[in-house]
């Protein structure tokens, strides 16, 4: 069931969102909770019934050692439910990956698991891994009610593909019962928000998609791709995963701001960053603060001198893409950017003010043009696709036909869009709590924006009305794939 798909819109959504204040105001706030619940392990079981048992039980396991777990003294449970919940990730997600280089190491000729991915086990596991430490550091403690922590696991708009939320975070909303007092205020504000990510998906990143899997195709398939096509599909799959990924992620605030909850902020216009370090502070935010606090820091961080903290960098990188997918390329892909992080970091001590000085045009067009090229890792099929484009773009293919359809104009379009407009977050700041707000670095626009208004209503209703015409046809996020 995917947000922008008719039954979601049309049946899941709004009589999920009516049954939860019914039942929160007629049976009251816990059993408001305990419909939120069941209602998203309907959504997730949607998917595949088969992997009901495996986050049920996941939910179990991690609760319980939660419980079991002494504020301020993990030990032995903190590891071994960090280990159990690597495990389950790693059977499930790398076993044939493993498998498979290990046949081509050693000849041998194992046979492949081939077990099913199941939908969010990558984002649940990070989230309950989270839950343990921060429960082990006295961040945080195990909710006495075991339908809030099955909640703030399997609560439905982020579970897919996140935001990854931090208990901290979710758990004392999910306590606070005045927050569904302002009916309208909450559906208002989170309708609005979620038209701006339906927009971003299906009227922008499921029409840039044609253009990207045309080139990319193409370099799959061993066909030269010539300098128009692979410029025009590298620059529209930049485009259009973030259209996709930042559409998915404002649906998400959307829907839990109509339940009266305010999940955390998952991107900060990330292509107008000036450098690599910047531009990990606005993409996947909670990604990227998650790899921060739990893994690079575990690490020794900075701590240790500058040649373990540079190692430590790419160790983060290299992990945080082979959690993208079991592939080779996603490991190249997180190589390149930890590459590029030590060099930031390494330019940082020779030139305080940045290569560029207050040229900052120049420091955010070299760190775009960074960005496009490393996504050809992170979609080409193999590294012989990804070498085919790349010699496509440094027109070592010549300039190839041009391609069909106009994509340029495409890309203009979505380019234009992202760096003249501000990110959803600035538009609807007043909307969200300050602190959620600073978690993110958003900064505070240059003038108000969203208004609960006629005008701002009218447009809204036609930006919903476009993208309920383009609904119909299916398309799935693209990080429901990792």
């Amino acid at each position: 069931m995917v947000f922008s798909t008719p039954v979601f819109l049309f049946a899941f959504l709004p009589l999920t969102i009516l049954a939860f204040y019914l039942v929160n105001r007629r049976f009251g706030h816990e059993a408001g909770l305990a419909l939120l619940l069941i209602a998203s392990l309907i959504f997730y079981g949607w998917w595949d019934v088969r992997f009901m048992p495996l986050i049920l039980g996941s939910m179990l396991v991690n609760y319980l050692i939660a419980r079991a777990i002494r504020p301020g003294q993990g030990g032995w449970l903190l590891a071994f439910g960090v280990t159990v919940n690597l495990a389950a990730l790693g059977v499930f997600k790398y076993a044939d990956f493993f498998v498979r280089n290990l046949n081509g190491l050693t000849g041998l000729e194992l046979a492949e698991p081939g077990l099913p991915l199941p939908l969010a086990i990558s984002f649940f596991t990070f989230q309950q891994i989270a839950f343990l430490v921060d429960t082990a550091r006295r961040i945080t403690a195990p909710d006495t009610k075991p339908h809030r922590y099955g909640l703030f696991v399997a609560f439905f708009p982020q579970l897919i593909a996140g935001p990854i939320v931090h208990h901290r975070i979710i758990s004392p909303q999910f306590a606070e019962k005045n927050r569904q007092s302002d009916l309208m205020a909450n559906l208002g504000i989170g309708l609005s928000i979620f038209a701006v990510g339906l927009a971003k998906k299906v009227l922008l990143a499921d029409n840039l998609a044609p253009y990207a899997n045309s080139a990319f195709d193409s370099a799959a398939a061993g066909e030269p791709v010539g300098f128009l096509l692979a410029w025009s599909g590298a620059l529209a799959y930049t485009l259009q995963i973030y259209f996709d990924f930042s559409g998915y992620s404002d649906m998400a605030l959307g829907i839990a701001r109509m339940f009266g909850f305010q999940l955390p902020i998952n991107f900060n216009a990330p292509y107008k960053a000036r450098s690599i370090t910047d531009f990990w502070r606005r993409w996947h935010i909670t990604l990227s603060q998650f790899l921060r606090d739990y893994l690079y820091i575990s690490l020794g961080g900075n701590r240790a001198g500058q040649v373990r903290t540079l190692i430590n960098l790419m160790i983060v990188m290299l992990l945080g893409g082979l959690w993208h997918g079991a592939a080779w390329t996603f490991v190249v892909w997180g190589g390149l950017h930890g590459a590029a992080l030590i060099w930031c970091r390494m330019l940082d001590r020779w030139f305080p003010n940045g290569l560029f000085g207050r040229f900052w045009i120049g420091s955010a067009a070299c760190t775009f043009l960074f960005v496009i090229i490393t996504w050809v890792f992170f979609r080409a099929a193999s590294f012989d696709a990804a070498a085919i484009m790349l010699q496509g773009m440094a027109g070592l293919n010549g300039l190839g036909a041009h391609p069909p359809n106009s994509p340029f104009l495409a890309v203009a379009i979505g380019l234009a869009l992202i760096w003249s407009l501000p990110e959803t977050a600035q538009i609807f700041y007043r909307q969200i709590e300050p602190e959620i707000l600073k978690t993110a670095g958003v900064n505070p626009p240059r003038k108000e924006r969203w208004k609960p208004n006629a005008r701002w209503g009218w447009g809204l209703a036609l930006l919903l009305f476009a993208c309920m015409i383009s609904s119909w046809s299916y398309s799935e996020f693209i990080y429901y794939n990792f």
